[in-house]
């Protein structure tokens, strides 16, 4: 059986980049309410941002199509 690890958190970042989701561009450091999503399968790791809006909408049932953000 396959095991996916799945961790949601607060990431404070100092660059500016965009919502996986809707692409709106922000400093995740000035939104309090954005989220980084990590998902980690066997060698896969994948990282999705997303805004303050959008973590609203799938944290109350939204499917939506992410966009990943390179993991370091």
């Amino acid at each position: 059986m396959a095991e996916v690890t799945i961790s949601l958190r607060h990431q404070p970042e100092s660059a500016e980049q965009t919502c996986g989701v809707c692409g709106a561009a922000f400093i995740a450091a000035e939104d309090s309410g954005s989220r980084v999503l990590g998902l980690k399968s066997g060698a896969q790791d994948f990282a999705f941002l997303m805004c303050g809006g959008c973590h609203s909408k799938w944290s109350h049932g939204s499917a939506l199509r992410i966009r990943s953000i390179p993991t370091t």
